[in-house]
């Protein structure tokens, strides 16, 4: 216990109190536990407190699961419960009660599980054999890779309000099918890893929707389809977008928390745009709780990861260009309060940036207005005119994250209210599409 205790504060940066949450024991226990001045003697307490931190206690028992509910409280821990759950989740999504009936996960549940990920070995995947079952090939993992390229353009593009029930749609009439079909041990892994990568692309759509509880069950699920596949990285990129999504949410302790643990479970094996977008996202969380000193140690081993990304990065880590690291500056020193900086950075991000990243682009350009409004001298004028421009640009684009942005920079030209420029620009968003719920 005390081992498995000092190997979570080693590779982890939780709290005491958080350990003493997830194991059921109290503060005062896990003090001495971590100074090995004190020893648990009830064999069924053990048990229960290292589950609770994520080790695997004996065999579990077959769960006994209605199709309608899921226990997603619990990391699935074999590649058949990670299946199920995901196509509970698919199937609730498309019939509409997801929306509305999941449970919000915690931050203390999205932690337990980003532990279990960390420190649980995967199963291995069985030879599936369904007498039914389609005979699945490297030939469907590719169209599935290949479809959610397609899904990933389209939603930055377009938002994740665009084509999200259409991928949901795929996930549970095509790859659920090939998840219950026939396959080898390799094709399996391969296959796990790409439903894996889908399942967080969903979660991502949701997300830019404003689907929040919706999404962080999609990111849990594409953690252990991808843990069950031993692909760590994309376990990881899951994790970061739980991460994303929480410093969004105001939870930037958790943001760091989440960022951290991924860094821990890759510390091996990360190739280097992975290292950087994990990174970015301390950074990011650190950026917001105002630790100027953490950020920008983050920040730089972000820029360092991002000089040695080559061919041995996964695919579907392109994205992380120029562009990406000079938005990350600038949301970053955005957030610390450094003006100039974060306009210099967004204005760079926002010319490296390809048209097809539009959201990225209107990202970038509303950072680069509301910095203009942390200078010494704000200047509310040349913030209108910046927003204004990247709102006309954005079109018809539909994410519920970039109404947050323009939300947020609403409040902060709220002191300039009498303003004329203001009150143009707030006539003006009156008729812009894309701020538009």
């Amino acid at each position: 216990m005390g081992e498995l205790l000092r190997a979570l504060r080693k590779h982890t940066s939780l709290p005491q109190t958080a350990l003493a949450h997830m194991a059921g024991m109290t503060q005062g226990t896990v003090s001495k536990l971590l100074s090995g001045h004190t020893r648990y003697q009830h064999q069924g307490r053990i048990d229960a407190a290292l589950s609770g931190l994520g080790a695997r206690v004996g065999q579990r028992e077959p769960q006994r699961c209605s199709p309608t509910v899921i226990d997603h409280d619990e990391f699935p821990g074999t590649p058949v419960e990670a299946v199920r759950h995901a196509q509970i989740l698919w199937r609730r999504d498309l019939g509409g009660s997801s929306h509305t009936n999941l449970s919000p996960l915690s931050s203390e549940q999205l932690t337990t599980a980003s532990l279990r990920w960390l420190i649980d070995r995967p199963s291995p995947i069985p030879e599936a054999r369904a007498a039914d079952g389609r005979e699945v090939s490297h030939a469907h993992v590719d169209a599935i890779e290949r479809t959610c390229d397609m899904f990933t353009a389209l939603d930055h593009e377009f938002g994740g309000g665009h084509a999200r029930t259409a991928a949901v749609q795929y996930l549970h009439s095509e790859v659920g099918p090939l998840l219950r079909g026939n396959y080898a041990p390799d094709t399996g892994r391969r296959l796990y890893a790409a439903s894996a990568r889908l399942t967080a692309k969903v979660g991502a759509t949701g997300y830019d929707a404003g689907l929040h509880a919706l999404a962080r069950h999609y990111f849990m699920q594409s953690m252990a389809l991808a843990h069950a596949a031993g692909d760590r990285a994309m376990g990881a990129k899951a994790l970061a977008l739980l991460s994303h999504q929480a410093n969004l949410l105001g939870e930037a302790h958790s943001a760091v928390d989440l960022a951290r643990t991924a860094q821990a479970g890759t510390a091996d094996s990360a190739t280097p745009a992975v290292r950087a977008m994990l990174a970015a996202m301390e950074a990011r969380g650190r950026a917001t709780l105002g630790d100027a000193s953490g950020a920008t140690r983050a920040l730089h081993e972000m820029e360092q990861a991002f000089h040695h990304i080559g061919p041995e990065d996964p695919s579907w880590m392109g994205y992380f260009d120029g562009s990406e690291v000079a938005d990350e500056f600038a949301h970053c020193f955005h957030d610390l309060g450094y003006g100039a900086t974060a306009i210099d950075h967004a204005q760079l991000s926002v010319k490296l940036a390809p048209e097809s990243l539009r959201r990225s682009r209107t990202f970038a350009a509303l950072v680069s207005a509301s910095a203009h409004l942390r200078m010494a001298c704000p200047d509310p004028e040349a913030a209108c005119a910046l927003a204004r421009a990247a709102i006309t640009d954005a079109g018809h684009l539909r994410s519920a994250r970039v109404r947050a942005y323009i939300t947020r920079l609403r409040s902060d030209l709220a002191p300039y209210a009498s303003s004329r420029h203001v009150r143009e620009f707030d006539e003006f968003l009156s008729e812009a599409p894309v701020a538009q719920a």
